[in-house]
């Protein structure tokens, strides 16, 4: 399995060429190394060529493009995405995929509502890109009449506001419907997209009475933006909210590493490579963490087995190199969920080489 990752910033190289000569640099090199050990792949890879170059052609889209191929058959998948990845070309047994993880760790989908004194739009952000759900206009309907006159003015025992007051009691009853039919309408929309993350923002004035409306078992994934970004483009709007996801990501790794630390002074998680690999091979990892910018590297025992470091089998293992791509095969296949977070290894986890796991028991 061939797995490109491509960085294609048009913004600092409109129309590629450093992007094209790097994956063309890899690829080549790639050629050369395989090609002391089977003529096959380096066959594979000759007719694969006009397929991956593709990857870097300006007319393309996605900030970041990713290919995974399969040298043996017909099976392809491309990928893009508004966000950054670093340029990788990997020939291995399966899919490369923890660049893709962390991709969608920190791409993962936010809801996004933007109101003003005359819409309510709802939007969702992943992986770089805003798109359109629902947008809920604000309905003016004129009285049909409206009494003039002091308070009091009227018939004995009728008291009657002026114009004004009348006016601006209509106005707040329906900015408070409004509120109400908006956010029922996000709430719903969080349920069935499965957000985990939402982004208010309406001014000092609607912000935080539309936080106060959302359903309790919401309210610790609502953040609020009191300014007003109804009036940005379309592009404006994803740059700022892409700006907000980044900053919320990180506050939620560091919410996650002090989580892993207190949980395993309770007994519940482990840390270093040696215990995390044996809690794995046990089924035992609920929720794997480890820093993406470290190089693990361990033993696959006869078995299947995965060792941490030096350590080896009772039946011996193959060292391999990529361990934590062996890491993260072994947590998905026992529906682990995984984080990957930048600089857990210089921060809390300094002493754990920034790998751990919360357990099921």
């Amino acid at each position: 399995m061939l797995s490109v990752y491509v960085d294609a910033d048009p913004r600092t190289d409109p129309n590629l060429r450093a992007a094209s000569i790097d994956l063309k640099n890899r690829y080549r090199q790639l050629q050369r190394q395989v090609g002391e050990r089977s003529r096959d792949v380096t066959t594979a890879l000759e007719r694969l060529w006009p397929q991956i170059e593709r990857l870097t052609e300006p007319t393309g889209s996605g900030r970041s493009r990713i290919a995974f191929v399969a040298l043996d058959s017909d099976w392809t998948l491309y990928l893009e995405s508004a966000l950054p990845v670093a340029n990788r070309l990997v020939l291995d047994d399966g899919p490369f995929l923890h660049p893709l993880l962390e991709l969608l760790d920190e791409g993962r989908a936010a809801g996004v509502v933007i109101l003003s004194a005359t819409d309510a739009r709802m939007l969702e952000w992943q992986l770089g890109s805003l798109q359109d759900l629902r947008t809920l206009e604000q309905e003016y309907v004129q009285a049909p009449h409206e009494r003039a006159g002091q308070l009091g003015g009227g018939p004995r025992g009728q008291f009657n506001s002026p114009k004004r007051e009348q006016r601006q009691s209509r106005e707040r009853e329906r900015s408070e419907r409004f509120l109400d039919e908006a956010v029922e309408a996000a709430a719903k929309l969080s349920e069935e997209r499965g957000w985990e993350r939402i982004l208010v923002s309406g001014g000092d004035r609607l912000t935080e009475a539309a936080i106060s409306r959302f359903p309790q078992q919401l309210r610790d994934i609502v953040f609020a933006d009191t300014r007003v970004l109804s009036g940005l483009d379309d592009n404006a709007l994803a740059e700022t909210v892409t700006e907000w996801a980044h900053e919320q990501h990180a506050n939620r790794e560091g919410q996650l590493l002090s989580r892993v630390r207190d949980t395993v002074g309770a007994g519940g998680g482990v840390l270093g490579l040696s215990e995390v690999a044996a809690s794995l091979n046990a089924g035992r990892v609920a929720h794997l963490v480890y820093d993406p910018e470290v190089r693990y590297v361990g033993t696959v025992g006869a078995d299947g087995a995965l060792y941490g470091g030096d350590e080896v089998g009772p039946e011996g293992g193959t060292p391999e190199s990529r361990f934590t791509e062996r890491l993260i095969d072994r947590a998905l296949e026992t529906k682990a969920r995984i984080s990957p977070v930048e600089g857990a290894a210089a921060g809390v986890l300094s002493d754990a080489n920034g790998v751990a796991a919360l357990l099921r028991w």
